[in-house]
């Protein structure tokens, strides 16, 4: 990564920043990574109203479909003329959304009332059979009620008021659903309705208001009127939807682009409050990955004005951003990486690693050839669906794609389809078969081999960082663990009989030696650390052993959904079979990445990562939409371009910063 200054005259900085947007190539050090840069007066004029702006548009473009293709724009349209057109399109947009809320805030309570008092209709069914008409002639009136009474003492309440008010003159029938709410019906004369509305508002009795559109009316035509709401419903909430995106249409492409170039303008003002602005000129320090940086003074070359691009030293003090260049097939781990932290400007980037063993890791829990199909199809289906609306999810389906095809390679190593089914139908196991009575030994060795072999090669690059570093306090450490673990494996291998018993000295003395260089540089506490720290390399290796108990747990549910699907009766043991296969499915799809993951993030990375970098933030990132075609905005033509085939930035070895 290297650092440049830009100069040029002071009313030129907002063009060099349009300059430098396309290009996505510079990052603008701001104030806080720049602590010696003098502070001078931003340029914050009218952000406010922009901020506000750009909000009421992105309000407005959520209720359009995403779509990536809007007409270039010409020159940039001034905010006034933005503001008169969400000023024209909010009072319409918000009269539709205020329908549209009411639409689903009807949607989501009417269940609350049907619920209950649909328990009742079975109860008496003549009585809620009867219409309205029917029962004013019968000088009958029905009141329908949904109390709140998770405690059961509102009822018994109720009945005591009506007791007492009308003695026997009523009929009270009651319907207790799952959350607690009691739908109640009270069947009564009309001459006694009004005595009887007054018992029903006061304080004592805790009701839910039945909405008024169906006050006042018979149990049937109640819960059947409600039932009919509840089924338009939708219907009407997809018509406000295509009305408001109906309105929106005309006005699509000056709303996308206008917030477009709005947006652009802004992150222009926010870059140049950490420019340092003189009387008539401006510096502007930049990071610019070494690759870009041809393209970078191309772009600044061409504008029709002297701007001078500087190197600058690197102070001790700086903090480089990262950017990571990675090949396609590795970029979803990437993102992985990030999960737990970006790497530090200069370190070792694990990305590759973590492509290699993460899959490999995976496959051997699942280890099924059946499963590991599955798994692909899954993954290419939900990588289809997911690229262009959630990249993120694609990228998660590619790892598990690559996750499949390892369980694919190790389910023929241990003759497994869909568990025992493969060893049922002659499948052979080219290795060994994980679910037999002689398996437990080998797969419990071969996951403590992985666990080695991964924590060992962790060591190393943290020995060869610390190297490269010069950090004395972590070189110590590592080449002890090294040490240690290295004669640790020559015991092991005797105690095996696969070393010859001279070597057992040497051994020992390498273990000795390898955790006196582990608390080394701890001084006195190095005689408690040092075995603590070797202690918890061997708990590290141990953890592996997870490999081979979520491999057996994946198995024996495999062999327990064959063995009850065997035992049913045909068309029942094949919906058995299915339903405790497709659990497993869903199990070893997420058990085993989790599992993976941890081992990466736990075991792994605590021997050489060192996490805490910011990633790579170039202009004109962060913005999506058309793309402006001022002249003074339009790098050369043999300069990349958004949206070309070239890298990334975002989507890229840790670049050193040097």
């Amino acid at each position: 990564m290297v650092k440049l200054e830009l100069v040029a005259l002071r009313d030129r900085l907002d063009d060099v920043l349009a300059a430098l947007q396309p290009l996505q190539a510079a990052e603008v050090i701001t104030r806080a990574q720049d602590p010696a840069a003098p502070t001078t007066e931003g340029s914050g004029h009218g952000a406010g109203r922009a901020d506000r702006l750009l909000m009421r548009l992105d309000r407005l473009l959520t209720w359009l479909p995403d779509s990536n293709s809007s007409g270039p724009v010409e020159a940039e349209p001034a905010e006034e003329h933005l503001e008169e057109l969400v000023d024209e399109l909010e009072p319409a947009v918000d009269r539709l959304l205020g329908k549209l809320e009411a639409l689903r805030t009807e949607h989501e309570s009417l269940p609350r009332y049907l619920a209950p008092l649909a328990e009742l209709l079975p109860l008496l069914p003549e009585l809620a059979g009867m219409d309205d008409r029917e029962l004013a002639n019968r000088h009958l009136a029905t009141i329908a009620l949904v109390l709140d009474d998770h405690q059961g003492q509102v009822v018994a309440l109720l009945r005591e008021q009506l007791d007492a008010l009308l003695g026997r003159r009523y009929l009270l029938v009651t319907a207790v659903v799952g959350d607690g709410s009691v739908g109640c019906l009270l069947a009564l004369s009309t001459r006694d309705l009004p005595a009887v509305e007054q018992v029903l508002g006061g304080d004592s009795v805790a009701r839910v208001s039945v909405p008024a559109d169906y006050a006042g009316r018979s149990l049937g035509s109640t819960v059947a009127d409600m039932r009919d709401r509840m089924a338009a419903l939708p219907s009407e909430e997809a018509a406000v939807g295509t009305e408001l995106a109906l309105l929106l249409a005309p006005h699509e492409d000056s709303l996308r682009s206008g917030r477009w170039l709005l947006a652009a303008r802004r992150e222009r003002e926010l870059a140049a409050q950490h420019a340092e602005l003189g009387e008539r000129t401006f510096a502007l320090r930049l990071w610019v990955p070494r690759p870009r940086l041809r393209a970078l003074r191309a772009a600044v070359a061409a504008r029709p004005y002297p701007v001078a691009v500087l190197d600058r030293p690197r102070r001790p003090d700086d903090s480089p951003p990262v950017l990571l260049r990675n090949p396609r097939p590795l970029r979803p781990y990437q993102r992985l990486v990030g999960f737990l932290s970006w790497p530090q400007s200069g370190g070792l980037d694990p990305t590759g690693l973590m492509g290699v063993v993460l899959p490999f890791l995976f496959g051997v829990m699942v280890g099924d050839v059946g499963y590991g199909l599955a798994l692909m199809t899954l993954a290419w289906l939900l990588r289809r669906r997911m690229q262009a609306r959630s990249p993120a999810v694609a990228d998660i389906a590619r790892v598990l794609l690559a996750g499949g095809a390892w369980s694919v390679l190790f389910g023929v190593l241990f003759g497994e389809f869909l568990g025992s089914l493969g060893n049922t139908l002659g499948m052979p196991a080219l290795w060994f078969y994980r679910g037999g009575p002689a398996a437990l030994e080998p797969l419990l060795l071969f996951a403590l081999a992985i666990g080695a072999v991964h924590i060992s090669l962790g060591v190393v690059i943290g020995l060869v960082s610390a190297i490269r570093h010069r950090s004395r306090h972590h070189v110590f450490e590592r080449a002890g663990t090294l040490l240690f673990l290295a004669g640790l494996f020559v015991v092991a291998g005797i105690a095996a009989s696969a070393l010859p018993a001279g070597l057992v000295s040497p051994a020992v003395a390498a273990v000795v030696v390898g955790i006196v260089l582990v608390g080394w540089p701890q001084g006195a506490l190095g005689v408690l650390l040092g075995p603590l720290e070797t202690l918890s390399t061997i708990g590290n290796i141990l953890s592996y052993l997870r490999l081979a108990a979520v491999g057996l747990a994946s198995v024996y549910l495999a062999n327990v959904a064959n063995e009850l699907a065997a035992a049913a009766p045909l068309l029942l043991g094949i919906i058995v079979g299915v339903f405790f296969h497709s659990m497993n499915l869903a199990l070893a799809a997420f058990s085993p990445m989790v599992q993976s993951l941890r081992l990466h993030y736990v075991e792994f990375f605590s021997k050489f990562y060192e996490g805490g970098g910011q990633p790579f933030a170039p202009l004109g990132a962060d913005l999506s939409g058309p793309t402006a075609t001022r002249a003074a905005a339009t790098p050369p033509a043999d300069l990349p371009q958004v949206g070309s085939n070239a890298p990334e930035p975002r989507e890229a070895v840790a670049m050193s910063p040097r």
